[in-house]
Protein backbone atom coordinates (compact mmCIF):
# COMPACT_ATOMS: atom_id res chain seq x y z
CA UNK A 1 0.00 0.00 0.00
CA UNK A 2 1.24 3.42 -0.85
CA UNK A 3 2.28 5.97 2.07
CA UNK A 4 1.21 9.16 2.26
CA UNK A 5 4.62 10.73 2.00
CA UNK A 6 5.34 8.69 -1.70
CA UNK A 7 3.80 9.69 -5.03
CA UNK A 8 2.97 7.57 -7.74
CA UNK A 9 5.21 8.38 -10.85
CA UNK A 10 2.36 7.99 -13.34
CA UNK A 11 1.43 11.73 -12.86
CA UNK A 12 3.21 15.39 -12.20
CA UNK A 13 7.06 16.29 -12.57
CA UNK A 14 8.22 12.48 -12.34
CA UNK A 15 5.25 11.50 -15.13
CA UNK A 16 7.48 8.85 -17.89
CA UNK A 17 9.96 7.59 -14.73
CA UNK A 18 10.26 3.99 -14.26
CA UNK A 19 7.00 3.04 -12.71
CA UNK A 20 9.36 0.71 -10.07
CA UNK A 21 10.83 4.02 -9.30
CA UNK A 22 9.56 5.91 -6.22
CA UNK A 23 8.79 9.52 -5.54
CA UNK A 24 8.98 9.95 -1.86
CA UNK A 25 9.74 13.15 0.52
CA UNK A 26 13.09 13.96 1.69
CA UNK A 27 12.10 13.81 5.34
CA UNK A 28 11.33 10.38 5.22
CA UNK A 29 14.68 9.52 3.58
CA UNK A 30 16.62 11.45 5.94
CA UNK A 31 17.28 12.33 9.73
CA UNK A 32 19.02 15.42 10.60
CA UNK A 33 22.00 14.86 12.91
CA UNK A 34 23.00 17.53 15.44
CA UNK A 35 25.65 17.71 17.97
CA UNK A 36 26.16 20.40 19.64
CA UNK A 37 30.16 22.08 20.98
CA UNK A 38 30.41 23.05 24.10
CA UNK A 39 33.58 25.37 23.22
CA UNK A 40 36.38 25.29 25.36
CA UNK A 41 38.37 29.07 25.41
CA UNK A 42 41.51 27.57 25.01
CA UNK A 43 41.19 24.82 22.95
CA UNK A 44 41.55 25.03 18.71
CA UNK A 45 38.86 24.30 16.59
CA UNK A 46 38.76 23.81 12.85
CA UNK A 47 35.41 24.95 10.94
CA UNK A 48 34.08 24.00 7.38
CA UNK A 49 32.50 25.63 4.99
CA UNK A 50 30.91 24.56 0.98
CA UNK A 51 31.71 25.66 -2.08
CA UNK A 52 28.89 27.08 -4.51
CA UNK A 53 28.05 24.76 -7.58
CA UNK A 54 28.98 21.52 -6.07
CA UNK A 55 32.42 22.15 -5.63
CA UNK A 56 32.90 20.11 -2.48
CA UNK A 57 33.71 21.67 0.90
CA UNK A 58 36.55 22.97 2.14
CA UNK A 59 38.73 23.37 5.81
CA UNK A 60 38.85 26.86 7.10
CA UNK A 61 42.19 27.86 9.44
CA UNK A 62 42.55 26.64 12.97
CA UNK A 63 40.90 29.33 15.85
CA UNK A 64 40.72 29.69 19.75
CA UNK A 65 37.28 28.44 21.12
CA UNK A 66 37.56 32.35 22.56
CA UNK A 67 37.59 33.31 18.73
CA UNK A 68 34.04 31.87 18.27
CA UNK A 69 32.17 34.34 20.11
CA UNK A 70 29.00 33.21 21.24
CA UNK A 71 28.25 31.43 18.06
CA UNK A 72 26.34 27.81 17.84
CA UNK A 73 28.27 25.60 16.51
CA UNK A 74 27.74 21.91 16.19
CA UNK A 75 30.33 18.72 15.40
CA UNK A 76 30.73 17.54 11.65
CA UNK A 77 29.65 13.67 11.38
CA UNK A 78 31.01 11.59 8.99
CA UNK A 79 28.70 10.58 5.74
CA UNK A 80 26.30 13.15 5.54
CA UNK A 81 24.57 15.41 3.61
CA UNK A 82 25.85 18.38 4.40
CA UNK A 83 23.91 21.95 3.13
CA UNK A 84 24.71 25.82 3.43
CA UNK A 85 21.31 26.66 3.69
CA UNK A 86 22.14 30.41 3.01
CA UNK A 87 23.27 29.21 -0.57
CA UNK A 88 21.57 26.50 -1.27
CA UNK A 89 19.62 27.54 -4.07
CA UNK A 90 23.32 28.12 -5.44
CA UNK A 91 23.40 24.43 -5.06
CA UNK A 92 26.47 24.98 -2.01
CA UNK A 93 25.73 20.97 -1.22
CA UNK A 94 27.93 18.14 -0.41
CA UNK A 95 28.81 14.89 1.76
CA UNK A 96 31.35 14.73 4.94
CA UNK A 97 33.89 12.64 4.94
CA UNK A 98 36.44 11.17 7.43
CA UNK A 99 38.86 14.30 6.33
CA UNK A 100 36.07 16.46 8.15
CA UNK A 101 36.08 14.50 11.81
CA UNK A 102 36.88 16.47 14.59
CA UNK A 103 36.12 19.80 13.05
CA UNK A 104 32.98 21.91 13.52
CA UNK A 105 30.27 23.72 11.85
CA UNK A 106 27.71 26.67 12.14
CA UNK A 107 24.69 26.44 12.40
CA UNK A 108 24.04 27.55 8.86
CA UNK A 109 25.66 23.81 8.21
CA UNK A 110 22.72 21.29 8.71
CA UNK A 111 23.27 17.89 8.30
CA UNK A 112 21.19 14.78 7.50
CA UNK A 113 22.11 10.89 7.94
CA UNK A 114 20.72 7.99 5.99
CA UNK A 115 17.43 6.68 7.12
CA UNK A 116 15.56 5.32 4.16
CA UNK A 117 15.89 3.86 1.49
CA UNK A 118 19.20 6.28 -0.19
CA UNK A 119 22.37 6.78 -1.07
CA UNK A 120 23.44 10.03 -0.30
CA UNK A 121 26.01 10.12 -3.05
CA UNK A 122 22.63 9.48 -5.38
CA UNK A 123 20.81 12.35 -3.86
CA UNK A 124 23.92 14.86 -4.69
CA UNK A 125 23.55 13.62 -7.94
CA UNK A 126 20.27 14.77 -7.88
CA UNK A 127 20.54 18.05 -6.59
CA UNK A 128 23.67 19.18 -8.70
CA UNK A 129 21.09 18.81 -11.98
CA UNK A 130 19.76 21.50 -12.84
CA UNK A 131 16.01 20.13 -11.77
CA UNK A 132 17.94 19.06 -8.37
CA UNK A 133 18.64 23.14 -8.48
CA UNK A 134 14.98 24.22 -8.67
CA UNK A 135 13.93 21.63 -6.09
CA UNK A 136 16.65 23.47 -3.59
CA UNK A 137 15.40 26.71 -5.04
CA UNK A 138 11.98 26.19 -4.25
CA UNK A 139 12.39 24.96 -0.99
CA UNK A 140 14.63 28.57 -0.23
CA UNK A 141 11.96 31.12 0.15
CA UNK A 142 12.62 34.69 -0.23
CA UNK A 143 14.41 37.39 -2.22
CA UNK A 144 17.98 37.00 -3.50
CA UNK A 145 21.20 36.71 -1.79
CA UNK A 146 21.43 35.99 2.12
CA UNK A 147 17.73 36.46 1.87
CA UNK A 148 16.75 33.06 0.64
CA UNK A 149 17.38 30.74 3.33
CA UNK A 150 16.44 26.75 3.08
CA UNK A 151 13.33 25.99 5.26
CA UNK A 152 13.57 23.12 6.87
CA UNK A 153 9.79 21.89 6.55
CA UNK A 154 9.91 22.68 2.93
CA UNK A 155 13.15 20.39 2.76
CA UNK A 156 11.84 17.80 3.89
CA UNK A 157 8.34 17.94 1.93
CA UNK A 158 10.50 17.95 -1.12
CA UNK A 159 9.78 15.31 -2.75
CA UNK A 160 12.07 13.33 -4.96
CA UNK A 161 12.23 9.89 -7.36
CA UNK A 162 14.43 7.56 -6.94
CA UNK A 163 15.15 4.38 -8.14
CA UNK A 164 13.53 1.49 -5.21
CA UNK A 165 16.55 -0.35 -5.37
CA UNK A 166 19.42 1.16 -3.39
CA UNK A 167 21.82 -0.94 -5.35
CA UNK A 168 20.53 0.26 -8.71
CA UNK A 169 21.36 3.89 -6.97
CA UNK A 170 24.58 2.76 -6.43
CA UNK A 171 25.39 1.14 -9.69
CA UNK A 172 24.29 4.74 -11.55
CA UNK A 173 26.89 6.77 -9.12
CA UNK A 174 29.56 4.59 -9.89
CA UNK A 175 29.09 4.73 -13.21
CA UNK A 176 28.92 8.60 -13.34
CA UNK A 177 32.11 8.35 -10.96
CA UNK A 178 34.05 6.59 -13.73
CA UNK A 179 32.90 9.98 -16.04
CA UNK A 180 34.09 12.12 -12.83
CA UNK A 181 37.50 10.48 -12.89
CA UNK A 182 37.94 10.79 -16.38
CA UNK A 183 37.04 14.65 -16.16
CA UNK A 184 39.42 14.73 -13.73
CA UNK A 185 42.11 13.39 -16.00
CA UNK A 186 41.53 15.46 -18.59
CA UNK A 187 41.41 18.38 -16.00
CA UNK A 188 45.07 17.56 -14.49
CA UNK A 189 46.69 16.69 -18.02
CA UNK A 190 45.67 20.07 -18.57
CA UNK A 191 47.07 22.15 -16.21
CA UNK A 192 50.91 20.28 -17.18
CA UNK A 193 50.27 21.44 -20.58
CA UNK A 194 49.64 24.80 -19.18
CA UNK A 195 53.07 24.54 -16.77
CA UNK A 196 55.08 22.97 -19.66
CA UNK A 197 53.45 25.98 -21.69
CA UNK A 198 54.98 28.57 -19.00
CA UNK A 199 57.97 26.55 -18.75
CA UNK A 200 58.81 27.04 -22.11
CA UNK A 201 57.86 31.05 -22.30
CA UNK A 202 60.20 31.48 -19.38
CA UNK A 203 63.07 30.09 -20.79
CA UNK A 204 62.50 30.34 -24.68
CA UNK A 205 61.31 33.97 -24.50
CA UNK A 206 64.40 34.72 -22.41
CA UNK A 207 66.97 33.03 -23.52
CA UNK A 208 67.85 31.27 -20.65
CA UNK A 209 67.47 28.11 -22.55
CA UNK A 210 68.61 28.26 -26.20
CA UNK A 211 66.97 25.99 -29.28
CA UNK A 212 69.92 23.84 -31.11
CA UNK A 213 71.21 25.26 -34.27
CA UNK A 214 70.98 28.69 -32.44
CA UNK A 215 73.69 31.36 -31.32
CA UNK A 216 73.05 34.94 -32.45
CA UNK A 217 73.14 37.48 -29.25
CA UNK A 218 70.07 39.19 -28.47
CA UNK A 219 68.56 42.38 -28.22
CA UNK A 220 67.14 44.07 -26.25
CA UNK A 221 64.86 46.15 -27.71
CA UNK A 222 61.75 48.68 -26.97
CA UNK A 223 58.17 47.48 -28.31
CA UNK A 224 57.90 51.07 -30.71
CA UNK A 225 61.43 49.95 -31.91
CA UNK A 226 60.30 46.58 -33.51
CA UNK A 227 56.35 47.50 -33.94
CA UNK A 228 54.02 50.02 -34.81
CA UNK A 229 50.73 50.92 -32.39
CA UNK A 230 47.80 52.55 -33.67
CA UNK A 231 48.97 53.60 -36.99
CA UNK A 232 46.15 52.46 -38.58
CA UNK A 233 43.15 54.34 -38.46
CA UNK A 234 39.72 55.00 -40.30
CA UNK A 235 39.48 58.15 -42.51
CA UNK A 236 36.68 60.47 -41.58
CA UNK A 237 36.01 60.34 -45.27
CA UNK A 238 35.13 56.20 -45.31
CA UNK A 239 31.83 55.57 -47.67
CA UNK A 240 29.45 55.73 -44.52
CA UNK A 241 27.45 52.86 -45.65
CA UNK A 242 30.57 50.07 -45.70
CA UNK A 243 30.14 48.09 -43.19
CA UNK A 244 32.40 46.99 -40.46
CA UNK A 245 32.69 44.06 -37.90
CA UNK A 246 33.43 45.94 -34.47
CA UNK A 247 35.35 44.55 -31.51
CA UNK A 248 35.55 45.30 -28.30
CA UNK A 249 36.91 44.07 -24.81
CA UNK A 250 33.78 41.45 -24.74
CA UNK A 251 34.62 39.89 -28.26
CA UNK A 252 38.12 38.59 -26.75
CA UNK A 253 37.91 35.07 -25.09
CA UNK A 254 41.14 32.59 -25.11
CA UNK A 255 43.60 34.93 -26.75
CA UNK A 256 41.36 34.64 -29.49
CA UNK A 257 38.35 36.85 -31.31
CA UNK A 258 35.11 35.73 -30.75
CA UNK A 259 32.78 36.91 -34.10
CA UNK A 260 30.88 39.76 -33.44
CA UNK A 261 26.97 39.20 -34.03
CA UNK A 262 26.66 41.80 -36.73
CA UNK A 263 28.56 43.97 -38.88
CA UNK A 264 27.86 48.04 -38.14
CA UNK A 265 27.90 50.64 -40.91
CA UNK A 266 30.68 53.14 -40.97
CA UNK A 267 28.53 56.00 -39.45
CA UNK A 268 26.57 53.88 -36.85
CA UNK A 269 30.26 53.19 -35.27
CA UNK A 270 30.93 54.85 -32.08
CA UNK A 271 33.69 57.63 -32.42
CA UNK A 272 36.30 55.20 -30.68
CA UNK A 273 35.47 52.48 -32.93
CA UNK A 274 38.31 53.60 -35.51
CA UNK A 275 41.22 51.06 -35.33
CA UNK A 276 41.85 48.89 -38.30
CA UNK A 277 43.42 45.72 -37.97
CA UNK A 278 44.55 42.78 -39.86
CA UNK A 279 46.12 39.39 -39.52
CA UNK A 280 49.04 39.13 -38.21
CA UNK A 281 48.32 42.10 -35.65
CA UNK A 282 48.12 41.72 -31.69
CA UNK A 283 45.27 43.61 -29.84
CA UNK A 284 46.51 44.84 -26.86
CA UNK A 285 43.73 45.92 -23.67
CA UNK A 286 45.23 49.27 -22.34
CA UNK A 287 42.38 49.01 -20.03
CA UNK A 288 43.49 47.18 -17.12
CA UNK A 289 45.91 45.33 -18.92
CA UNK A 290 47.20 42.95 -15.93
CA UNK A 291 44.11 40.74 -16.97
CA UNK A 292 45.82 40.31 -20.55
CA UNK A 293 42.96 41.01 -22.58
CA UNK A 294 45.33 40.57 -25.79
CA UNK A 295 44.42 38.83 -29.24
CA UNK A 296 46.96 37.09 -31.84
CA UNK A 297 44.98 37.82 -35.11
CA UNK A 298 45.14 34.58 -37.02
CA UNK A 299 42.52 34.60 -39.73
CA UNK A 300 42.53 37.32 -42.87
CA UNK A 301 39.99 40.00 -42.17
CA UNK A 302 38.10 42.33 -44.04
CA UNK A 303 36.69 45.72 -43.05
CA UNK A 304 37.23 44.95 -39.08
CA UNK A 305 37.77 47.43 -36.23
CA UNK A 306 38.30 47.91 -32.61
CA UNK A 307 37.29 50.24 -29.78
CA UNK A 308 40.22 52.66 -28.34
CA UNK A 309 40.44 50.03 -25.00
CA UNK A 310 42.93 48.29 -27.48
CA UNK A 311 46.06 49.09 -28.88
CA UNK A 312 46.89 47.49 -32.46
CA UNK A 313 50.29 46.15 -32.18
CA UNK A 314 51.74 45.70 -36.04
CA UNK A 315 55.23 43.95 -35.92
CA UNK A 316 57.74 46.05 -38.70
CA UNK A 317 59.64 43.96 -40.88
CA UNK A 318 62.15 41.04 -40.19
CA UNK A 319 60.03 40.74 -36.52
CA UNK A 320 58.42 37.68 -35.56
CA UNK A 321 54.66 39.19 -34.86
CA UNK A 322 53.99 35.84 -33.13
CA UNK A 323 56.97 35.89 -30.61
CA UNK A 324 56.29 39.51 -29.67
CA UNK A 325 52.48 38.61 -28.85
CA UNK A 326 53.98 35.49 -26.26
CA UNK A 327 56.60 38.57 -25.08
CA UNK A 328 54.52 40.66 -23.65
CA UNK A 329 52.30 37.22 -21.57
CA UNK A 330 56.25 37.41 -20.11
CA UNK A 331 56.46 38.00 -16.89
CA UNK A 332 59.47 41.17 -17.54
CA UNK A 333 56.42 42.81 -19.45
CA UNK A 334 53.77 42.34 -17.33
CA UNK A 335 55.90 43.18 -14.53
CA UNK A 336 56.66 46.56 -16.74
CA UNK A 337 52.85 47.35 -17.46
CA UNK A 338 52.17 47.07 -13.81
CA UNK A 339 54.57 49.56 -12.71
CA UNK A 340 53.44 51.97 -15.42
CA UNK A 341 49.54 52.02 -13.73
CA UNK A 342 50.96 52.57 -9.75
CA UNK A 343 50.05 55.65 -8.32
CA UNK A 344 47.19 56.03 -11.13
CA UNK A 345 43.57 56.58 -10.54
CA UNK A 346 42.19 55.30 -13.71
CA UNK A 347 44.00 51.84 -15.14
CA UNK A 348 45.23 52.60 -18.85
CA UNK A 349 48.28 52.34 -20.34
CA UNK A 350 49.09 54.95 -22.49
CA UNK A 351 50.51 55.00 -26.62
CA UNK A 352 54.33 55.66 -24.60
CA UNK A 353 53.54 53.16 -22.32
CA UNK A 354 53.32 50.84 -24.97
CA UNK A 355 56.33 52.07 -27.15
CA UNK A 356 58.20 51.61 -24.24
CA UNK A 357 57.85 48.38 -22.97
CA UNK A 358 60.65 46.43 -23.34
CA UNK A 359 61.84 42.64 -23.69
CA UNK A 360 64.99 40.08 -25.72
CA UNK A 361 64.64 39.86 -28.81
CA UNK A 362 66.61 37.35 -31.19
CA UNK A 363 67.18 36.92 -34.80
CA UNK A 364 63.85 36.42 -37.07
CA UNK A 365 64.61 32.63 -37.52
CA UNK A 366 64.68 31.97 -33.69
CA UNK A 367 62.06 34.08 -33.20
CA UNK A 368 60.31 32.18 -35.99
CA UNK A 369 61.39 28.45 -34.29
CA UNK A 370 60.10 29.83 -30.46
CA UNK A 371 56.85 31.07 -31.66
CA UNK A 372 56.12 27.92 -33.37
CA UNK A 373 57.17 26.00 -30.36
CA UNK A 374 54.75 27.90 -27.80
CA UNK A 375 52.11 27.79 -30.31
CA UNK A 376 52.05 23.92 -30.85
CA UNK A 377 52.08 23.68 -26.79
CA UNK A 378 48.61 26.34 -27.00
CA UNK A 379 47.24 24.04 -29.89
CA UNK A 380 47.69 21.18 -27.69
CA UNK A 381 46.27 23.08 -24.80
CA UNK A 382 43.21 23.79 -27.21
CA UNK A 383 42.50 20.61 -28.07
CA UNK A 384 42.47 18.77 -24.76
CA UNK A 385 39.88 21.59 -23.82
CA UNK A 386 37.87 20.48 -26.61
CA UNK A 387 38.09 16.57 -25.55
CA UNK A 388 37.36 18.32 -21.85
CA UNK A 389 34.39 19.88 -23.45
CA UNK A 390 33.20 16.99 -24.89
CA UNK A 391 33.61 14.35 -22.31
CA UNK A 392 31.70 16.83 -19.67
CA UNK A 393 28.91 17.44 -22.43
CA UNK A 394 28.64 13.64 -22.83
CA UNK A 395 28.77 13.21 -18.92
CA UNK A 396 25.95 15.29 -18.87
CA UNK A 397 23.73 13.98 -20.85
CA UNK A 398 24.24 10.33 -19.14
CA UNK A 399 23.90 11.91 -15.63
CA UNK A 400 20.48 13.29 -17.31
CA UNK A 401 18.99 9.30 -19.04
CA UNK A 402 20.18 7.41 -16.02
CA UNK A 403 18.64 9.97 -12.58
CA UNK A 404 15.24 10.26 -14.84
CA UNK A 405 15.42 6.42 -15.67
CA UNK A 406 15.41 6.59 -19.55
CA UNK A 407 18.46 4.47 -19.24
CA UNK A 408 18.34 1.80 -16.81
CA UNK A 409 21.68 0.22 -15.40
CA UNK A 410 22.74 -3.49 -14.27
CA UNK A 411 22.15 -3.18 -10.71
CA UNK A 412 23.34 -6.92 -9.85
CA UNK A 413 26.70 -6.32 -9.35
CA UNK A 414 27.81 -3.56 -6.88
CA UNK A 415 31.52 -3.30 -5.50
Amino acid sequence: MQKDSEYSVAKGPYKGYPGDWIVIELGILLNKVRRPVEVIPDHEYREIGIRSHGKGLFHKEPVKGSDLGSKSVFWVEVDCLIINIVFAWEQAVGITTAQEKGMIASHRFPMWQPKGNIDLNYLLRIFLTPYGRYLLELASPGGAGRNRTLGRDNFDKTPVCIPSSIKEQQRIVQILSAWDKAIGLKEQLINEKKRQKKWLMQNLLTGVRRLPGFTGEWQKVRLGDVCTVNDNLLSENTQSDLKFWYVDLSSINGGRITEPAKAVKFDELPLRARRLFKKGDILMSTLRPYLLGFAYIDKEYDYYVCSTGFAVVRAKEGVCSKFVYYALFSEGVVRQMNQCLMGTNYPALSNNDINQLYFELPLLPEQAAIADIISTADREIDLHKKQLGELIKQKNTLTQLLLTGAVRVNSQEVS
